[in-house]
């Protein structure tokens, strides 16, 4: 693919994961997945995807499930856009961690873990 067309295919990506919201309406109803969340026990990911970082099988259940259905969202999605699942998972990893509340977890662009403050989260340069 030419430099342009990665371009056009990751300005659609942009506009697509802005309209999904896949599994997180549904997750944040889930009492187990929000207390994990609080805990610090469930992070966003850069990838778009979730990572259990903590609290044993219980967790990583859960945050399989949700990978599961954001990986499908991002499918979908990156059929109707022409894009790659990796473009739009990456547009939506960068969304998802701008949405964190302080006190959660976050992947920095350098792969470390960071518990979110009062100001911004520290992502990736690329994200729009």
């Amino acid at each position: 693919m030419s430099a342009q067309g990665f371009t056009r295919a990751f300005g659609a990506a942009v506009l697509a994961a802005m309209v999904l919201v896949p599994g997180s309406a549904m997750a944040q109803r889930d009492p187990a997945y929000a207390a994990a969340r609080a805990a610090g026990q469930v992070g966003e990911k850069t990838d778009g995807y979730l990572a259990a970082l903590g609290g044993g099988g219980a967790v990583s259940s859960i945050v399989d499930d949700l990978n599961i259905k954001r990986r499908a969202a991002y499918t979908s999605e990156a059929r109707t856009q022409s894009a790659t699942v990796d473009q739009v998972a990456f547009v939506a990893g960068c969304r998802n961690i701008a949405r964190t509340q302080a006190g959660e977890k976050y992947q920095a662009p350098d792969g470390s873990w960071q518990t979110r403050g009062a100001g911004a989260p520290n992502r990736d340069s690329r994200c729009p």
